[in-house]
């Protein structure tokens, strides 16, 4: 078996909400954060660490951005640097001038503190707005369908590389808005977050972001982008963390292995996915919880027994960068060959599997459903799937049954794409 994660294994305004810190004031010893500011983060859903990185760190990485024009996201008619929002992302750490930052102890010891857990790093993204590109309008961006955001507990790390003002476009936060209700399903092991509930236009406040500047956001809080109205770009690093022991629920971003190489061996330790595997299929453990514990559906055919299967599909039923979400593809193929279609379904692992890997994701079935009745329907346990492993087609199977009945890991609801679109909270 290979395993590519990394398991665990309110204020008054927003310049004092970010509990903000001039230069050389009040500043921990070491790159973390202070009873203060981590007080703050946790009333007010962010927190701003003002000049958190000097001037040649902030000169390495732009020289290194503006050697990857920012057109890994298709914008239908314009060519860049027409007016717009562009991104550098996905794989683009593969530079390790770009990679650097992001294991830098600036950028991962707040993050440390804000997740009270080792981060991990689910997003990469530089953008640029162009002058007379438009802003954003108000939203949270915690996503059931997103790699990028289905974590249970997930963080943004902001670095404006100018002044994030009124002419460039402020990006304003709604203190206490990330007050969302996180509860554990009644019938599986998996949480749930309460339905986002959408602030007042005047409860926003302007953080007056800086070149340089750190800006730590939970995961529901509030925010909004003004247009730049400036004759210069609007940069910035907006990058997205999860708590190690919380990985997003859709399965990870698949960054390759460049991605690990330029981090080196010293910063590596911020994936909480690479592989130079692609994934290829995808793996469903079904399990039906019994008075002794959780049993795990396998297929037997000719003498053995398979975990049932499907394609790794990418989905693109929402036009954005979501791979990593192969959860259409497989309750298709669920659907076809043993007919259930789980509302929901949750990351396990990736496994090892021919020249790909296996992306499996787990579902308990209610105790008021029907139930799953196939032919050649073999119910196990981990222990039961490990005694049996010469009968396995999966070798790795017992090990991911094992690793979804894990109790110290909190994981989240995942839906395909199609299902987010029409409403992420209706499972």
């Amino acid at each position: 078996m290979t395993m590519l994660q990394e398991p665990a294994h309110a204020i008054d305004h927003a310049i004092s909400a970010g509990k903000t810190v001039a230069p050389g004031a009040n500043r921990p010893s070491q790159p973390g954060l202070d009873g203060a500011q981590l007080a703050s983060f946790h009333t007010n859903g962010f927190l701003i660490i003002r000049n958190a990185f000097d001037e040649a760190t902030l000169d390495r990485f732009e020289t290194a951005a503006r050697s990857h024009p920012p057109i890994d996201q298709v914008m239908v008619g314009k060519q860049y640097p027409a007016p717009g929002r562009w991104t550098l992302a996905r794989n683009a750490m593969a530079d390790p001038d770009l990679a650097f930052i992001m294991a830098r102890p600036e950028m991962t010891e707040p993050l440390r503190a804000a997740l009270d857990d080792d981060p991990k790093i689910i997003m990469f993204a530089y953008y640029d707005r162009t002058p007379g590109g438009a802003g954003l309008p108000p939203h949270n961006d915690y996503k059931r369908w997103r790699p990028i955001g289905s974590s249970m507990r997930w963080a943004f790390a902001i670095v404006p590389l100018c002044d994030f003002d009124e002419a460039a476009g402020k990006l304003e936060f709604v203190p206490g808005s990330h007050r969302v209700a996180h509860s554990p399903d009644p019938y599986a092991p998996v949480w749930n977050a309460a339905r986002a509930q959408r602030p007042d236009e005047d409860q926003f406040v302007d953080p007056e972001l800086k070149r340089g500047d750190l800006a730590i956001v939970d995961m529901h809080t509030w925010h909004r982008a003004g247009m730049n109205n400036s004759s210069h770009h609007r940069t910035g690093l907006f990058t997205k963390w999860c708590a190690a022991s919380q990985p997003p629920a859709t399965g990870w971003y698949p960054f390759n292995d460049e991605v690990r190489q330029a981090l080196g061996a010293q910063g590596q330790h911020v994936l909480g996915f690479s592989s130079p595997r692609p994934i290829t299929s995808t793996t469903a453990l079904l399990e039906r919880l019994q008075p002794d514990g959780g049993e795990v559906l396998f297929i037997e055919r000719d003498g053995k027994l398979s975990l049932p299967s499907g394609p790794a599909v990418k989905e693109g039923s929402i036009p954005d960068w979501d791979e990593g979400n192969y959860i259409a593809g497989l309750c298709d193929a669920l659907a076809i060959e043993v007919r259930t279609r789980p509302t929901w379904m949750s990351y396990v692992g990736d496994y090892a599997e021919g020249d790909g890997l296996s992306r499996a994701y787990g579902y308990r079935v209610p105790p008021h459903a029907w139930g799953i009745h196939v032919k050649g329907a073999v119910w196990l346990s981990a222990a039961q799937a490990a005694a049996r492993g010469d009968e396995l087609t999966q070798a790795w199977a017992a090990a991911a049954v094992a690793e979804w009945q894990r109790a110290d890991l909190v994981r989240g609801k995942a839906v395909s794409e199609a299902t987010g679109r029409a409403d992420q909270y209706a499972c």
